[in-house]
């Protein structure tokens, strides 16, 4: 069996989260003996290539490249991109379209597998069906709509654009209808938490049937890479991972731990001056805090030196792969309520907090050992995997074909 995957972005020049998810289950796909190629768009400038046809850990990748006018703010309809894509398909002739992303594409890749006679599942890893800004934080002082109505969509849109309303109003209208067309066309929806689905039910609007699959830990976590737990008198660890933004809760994380006895551990890309103009200002106060960069598969995983890690994005996610990271590292958890970490609650090991009282739970948890010592106790020895999103979703390409 051939599957064809087609998303915005693939290894190595991008390792966010959906990249992660779409490696990972490539890789599983490939240990049950299925043959993955990958379609992927590309962020570096066109540069006279088209497409240019690239190996990732022995799996094709046909990266297409896309010139300045090829986005969003131009339309959501490319001819040009879609002969491409068309032009990979009929060379591939997979046996399963598997779409993780259009962002990179807009619409009419589902009607070119339907022209060609090849079975489509989608997999909506964050919200950009339904959100021209991905995860619904919304800017302009507005709030996000619980249905289809675009209206707080205009503002928040326009806060970064400053042109006619009337012409966003317009451009969201025709993107719904781009998005819709393609959904309706899918053989398939997946999607990795009951949240993700219900945004897309509602917002877009959608009344098909969807899987919910979640992604599971990505990569095994070996016994003597578990972290240690904290020794008496030990100061406590207690840190975050991923990309460091402000909309993943980084700075009311440094201000709810400033007056604790705790050192403050940041691991991963650092987007923007505002979270360092906030250690700085932290750390005149008394803040103990540790910021390592940047890391990858091929360092040793921050989490292994953490007591306590914390995720209080403000995001609405889809999933939260770094939860199942930290949990399978022996690291208990605290994380917000936005979105799919809701779903977290009574997960042991976690816990589940409005970002408004983070300050009070570290607070609870640091002057506590014996309630960090028991959160730690509860994490289960094991946790799903993403073998068992690959076995399900080669169970969903046996029944399409």
């Amino acid at each position: 069996m051939k599957i064809c995957f087609v998303t915005a972005n693939y290894p190595p020049e991008v390792l966010g989260g959906t990249e992660q998810v779409v490696t990972a289950l490539a890789r599983e796909l490939r240990a049950h003996s299925v043959d993955v190629v990958v379609i992927s768009g590309s962020d570096e400038p066109h540069a006279s290539i088209d497409v240019a046809h690239e190996s990732h850990e022995a799996v094709a990748v046909h990266r297409l490249r896309r010139f300045p006018d090829e986005t969003d703010h131009r339309g959501f309809v490319r001819p040009r991109l879609q002969a491409l894509v068309r032009e990979c398909i009929t060379r591939e002739r997979p046996d399963v379209l598997h779409v993780h992303s259009l962002a990179a594409f807009g619409g009419g890749i589902n009607a070119i597998a339907r022209d060609l006679g090849i079975p489509v599942v989608m997999t909506f890893h964050d919200l950009y069906i339904v959100c021209a800004r991905y995860f619904r934080v919304p800017v302009g002082g507005v709030s996000c709509p619980a249905d289809t109505d675009r209206t707080p969509c205009i503002t928040c849109v326009n806060h970064t654009l400053h042109t006619d309303p009337a012409l966003v109003e317009q451009a969201l209208a025709e993107r719904d209808r781009v998005m819709r067309e393609e959904v309706a066309l899918a053989d398939a929806c997946t999607v990795p938490s009951r949240t993700a689905a219900d945004f897309i039910r509602d917002g877009l609007p959608y009344s098909g049937r969807f899987e919910v699959i979640p992604h599971g830990l990505l990569r095994p976590v070996p016994a003597a890479e578990r972290a240690s737990p904290p020794a008496p008198g030990e100061l406590l660890r207690v840190g975050t991972f991923g990309g460091l933004v402000p909309d993943k809760g980084v700075l009311e994380l440094i201000d709810a731990v400033t007056a604790l006895p705790c050192e403050l551990h940041l691991s991963g890309r650092m987007y923007g001056g505002e979270i360092m103009l906030r250690m700085r200002e932290r750390e005149r106060q008394g803040l103990l805090c540790v910021s390592h960069g940047p890391y990858g598969p091929e360092r040793r995983h921050p989490a292994r030196d953490l007591h306590l890690a914390v995720f209080p994005s403000k995001c609405q996610e889809t999933y939260g792969l770094v939860v199942d990271e930290a949990l399978a590292h022996g690291v208990p958890t605290v994380v917000s309520d936005a979105g799919a970490l809701r779903e977290r609650r009574g997960q042991p090991g976690v816990v589940v907090t409005n970002i408004a009282q983070l300050a009070p739970v570290l607070r609870g948890l640091v002057a506590s050992p014996q309630a960090l010592a028991a959160l730690r106790n509860s994490i289960p020895a094991t946790l799903p995997t993403i073998a068992a999103s690959a076995a399900r979703h080669l169970e969903l390409y046996r029944r399409l074909t």
